[in-house]
């Protein structure tokens, strides 16, 4: 074997092979000639022939910087959702810049935690991170960047209940001010009526909608495909949706403009006609909410969220006699768990207000019986 900066020793009769450079010293899998030392080596002499950067900085090889370089570049990185690379990728591109320059054997636990409570006033935003810092330093690991991953178990910080159920008040107060026909409340409807996440409403498209009304939607996050019933509500919200964008293509048509594809074949688009991304419908929404008097917003207030409208889907189905296996079929099995612990909640609190009316009422025929 004649590779250039690789060295190797022998420990109890086993041969461990390195890749030696820079003042770095990187682990190569397997032993020399087979599929996953060629790749490894590869990889790592070209990541030093040709480093990655970061913003305008050299990532030296073997850095944290390096490994988050590698790992976007990577094919698992690639076969994730448009949604998920997205929020992967701005939270892995800003641990590169505060951490990059550490070489990855020396991350350890200690740091993860530290970098954890640097994002301590927003619990959500932290625990995310590290669930981040896990995933990629778990890849990195099975491809001999590092031999123990610090980030396996951190505690979690506490985050309180996160997304919940809309209240029926909240969605009075949001119907009474978005009306039939705008797409703040089509886009409310069909993620109240379908219980699915925002990345599908933005991607569903007229075709998915059989004559009977049933939509079927394969979801972003988890691949599955789903068929979900047209209620009433969501019928007549998409008849005055459907009301509105015809006459806005009439209005084109009039004035000699193009008529945007989208118009035709998205279920929502924007107001400009054009199909929705996944961060301007998130906008969109949270520009809606915030637009409603005597609404309260956001997951770290504790107000309503877009999510949460998944879990009151779920709840209403619930309320209507739904067996569990029918709403996870539609909501998922992460919301209906959720739905359960929530709906156990209310349940044990009328309890708890019926025994305090009524040991009240008891007390007050005492009081007039003396």
């Amino acid at each position: 074997m004649n590779l250039p900066y690789v060295e190797g020793f022998r420990a109890k009769g086993r041969a461990y092979w390195y890749y030696r450079r820079d003042g770095q010293r990187i682990r190569l899998p397997g032993n020399p000639g087979s599929a996953e030392f060629t790749a490894a080596y590869e990889r790592t002499h070209d990541s030093f022939e040709r480093p990655a950067t970061i913003g305008s900085a050299r990532a030296m090889p073997g850095s944290i910087a390096a490994l988050v370089a590698a790992y976007k570049a990577s094919a698992e990185f690639a076969q994730l959702g448009e949604k998920t690379r997205k929020d992967y990728a701005r939270y892995l591109e800003r641990f590169a810049t505060d951490k990059g320059k550490l070489p990855v054997g020396r991350m350890e636990r200690r740091h993860v935690i530290a970098y954890r409570d640097k994002f301590s006033a927003t619990p959500r935003t932290a625990n995310y991170m590290v669930q981040v810092i896990r995933l990629v330093m778990e890849w990195g690991l099975d491809r001999g960047w590092l031999k123990v991953n610090p980030a396996t178990r951190p505690k979690r910080l506490k985050t309180g209940d996160g997304h919940r159920p809309w209240e029926e008040m909240e969605i009075s107060l949001f119907r009474d001010h978005w009306k039939p026909g705008t797409i703040e409340r089509t886009a409310f409807e069909v993620a109240l009526n379908t219980g699915q996440r925002g990345e599908d409403i933005a991607a569903m498209e007229r075709a998915h909608m059989d004559a009977k009304g049933t939509i079927a939607v394969a979801q972003e996050k988890t691949d599955a495909r789903v068929w979900v019933p047209q209620s009433k509500d969501l019928k007549k919200a998409l008849d005055a949706w459907n009301a509105a964008q015809a006459r806005r293509m009439a209005a084109l048509e009039k004035a000699g403009k193009p008529i945007r594809l989208a118009m035709r074949s998205m279920l929502l688009t924007t107001e400009t006609g054009r199909a929705f991304k996944v961060d301007n419908f998130r906008h969109v929404m949270i520009a809606a909410y915030q637009a409603v008097k005597g609404l309260k917003v956001g997951l770290e207030a504790g107000g309503v969220t877009t999510h949460g409208l998944r879990y009151t889907a779920a709840t209403i189905l619930h309320e209507l006699d739904c067996d569990w296996d029918t709403i996870a079929a539609i909501t998922g099995h992460e919301t209906v768990q959720m739905v359960r612990k929530y709906t156990e909640k209310k349940r044990k609190a009328k309890v708890a207000i019926a025994r305090l009316d009524r040991a009240r009422k008891n007390r007050g025929k005492r009081t007039n019986g003396e």
